[in-house]
């Protein structure tokens, strides 16, 4: 235990700023991502590329002694007509522009996924610090407990009481220090590190120092959110898709050019020209491609729909985080009253308990009420902040969580 406290001590402190920077460069999920855009977009050139030419070399009516081999050499190109190139291509771009925006969204929830845990790991080190505060006064308490009890102006319950106390807080602490590390072991996964080393401490949360309104926020993530981007990207696919399905009822031309040469033709010319194109014959086009046109245009109806749904899940997602980070302010502001009045009450109940004006109760009583107020204080700070970067990820826009965290470090001051 100390080891892993000389350790902590010893380790460089966390910054949010810092880790969020570090998640987008060493999160494996976000480089698979990045590798998935990457392969997505160097597709779609080739989408819209014409097929390769066929090169036919060939005897052509050779007699069987040999006594003149006609050798000809075609050359041929498929040429897609309709359109259906242009869609191709386009279906490709939208399915890179999909890509694209799934990274983007990956990253949002990645950096929304590393604050979670950041605040978490703040929660458990600041139950620490309020337990070892606690600890303080009970440790006061039992000394005066001891006094009172041997001088016999106190009863034996009352020493008895705080040694349970005490008992009870070493519990409460050892449930501290595995949250702590089970908050660590999801952040170093987030951030490709060693969950084993040692995590380094938090630094105090502070409060945005303004936030937009709700209906601007919902506003700015019609624009900005990678969801809806991707959604969009999701309609231009099946758009392309359904043009392409309508190009297909247009025949493709197939064009080719060849040269035969005769040797050992001593009678007649050597050498001929040839060439011609053709088609396919749309006679049972009406099978394949009315089917596959009610098909496309199902799923352009299907996409369509689908990003109607999610503007509206958007904008009440901004709506039911907005609220949230509003209430846990409120709740920070209201604990900020409390916390000096019960601070107040301990000390006077402490002095009150030596000077044998109150019993033990009122003392111990007033010490777990103070600590109720800190760790619930503690937990509003955290959940603000994670709220906060839930609104961050529903309007897909940075509002200022990374320098909310940095509030009370040292650089800020």
């Amino acid at each position: 235990m100390v080891a892993f406290v000389l350790a902590l001590a010893m380790a460089a402190p966390l910054r949010l700023v810092d880790l969020l920077r570090e998640a987008r460069e060493k999160n494996p999920d976000l480089k698979a991502a990045d590798a998935h855009a990457l392969a997505a977009k160097g597709s779609v050139s080739p989408a819209g590329a014409l097929d390769d030419p066929m090169l036919m070399v060939q005897l052509w009516n050779t007699p069987v002694d040999f006594s003149s081999i006609p050798v000809m050499v075609q050359i041929s190109q498929q040429i897609p007509l309709g359109g259906k190139r242009a869609a191709r291509r386009d279906a490709a771009g939208a399915e890179a522009a999909m890509a694209e925006a799934d990274l983007a969204g990956k990253q949002r929830d990645v950096e929304a996924q590393v604050a979670s845990a950041y605040f978490d790991l703040f929660l458990a080190e600041r139950t620490q610090e309020v337990d070892d505060e606690l600890e303080r006064i009970l440790r006061l308490l039992l000394q005066s407990s001891e006094a009172r009890v041997s001088t016999g102006k106190g009863e034996q319950v009352e020493l008895l009481r705080a040694q349970g106390a005490l008992v009870q807080l070493h519990s409460d602490r050892e449930t501290a220090v595995d949250h702590r590390a089970s908050a660590w072991a999801r952040l170093a996964a987030l951030l490709d590190r060693d969950p084993m080393a040692p995590s380094g401490t938090t630094t105090q949360p502070g409060m945005l120092a303004a936030l937009p309104e709700v209906k601007a926020l919902q506003e700015r993530a019609m624009h900005e959110r990678p969801e809806l981007t991707g959604s969009q990207a999701q309609t231009a696919s099946a758009e392309a898709q359904m043009r392409l399905a309508k190009a297909m009822t247009v025949p493709d031309l197939g064009v080719f050019a060849a040269e035969m040469h005769t040797f050992k033709n001593p009678m007649g010319p050597s050498d001929f020209l040839f060439a011609g194109f053709q088609v396919n014959l749309p006679i049972f086009s009406g099978s394949k491609n009315d089917p596959r046109i009610a098909s496309a245009t199902a799923q352009l109806v299907a996409a369509q729909e689908a990003e109607h749904a999610l503007r509206n899940r958007v904008v009440a997602e901004i709506a039911e985080t907005y609220a949230h980070v509003l209430a846990e302010q409120r709740q920070i502001d209201l604990h900020h009253q409390l916390i000096p009045i019960a601070r107040q009450a301990v000390e006077s109940a402490e002095s009150s308990y030596v000077a044998g004006r109150t019993d033990f109760t009122m003392v111990l009583d007033s010490a777990r009420e103070l600590r109720m107020h800190d760790l619930e204080l503690a937990m509003h700070q955290a959940m603000y902040e994670q709220r906060v970067a839930e609104l961050q990820r529903a309007v897909g826009a940075d509002l200022g969580l990374s320098q909310a965290a940095e509030a009370d470090h040292e650089e800020h001051h």
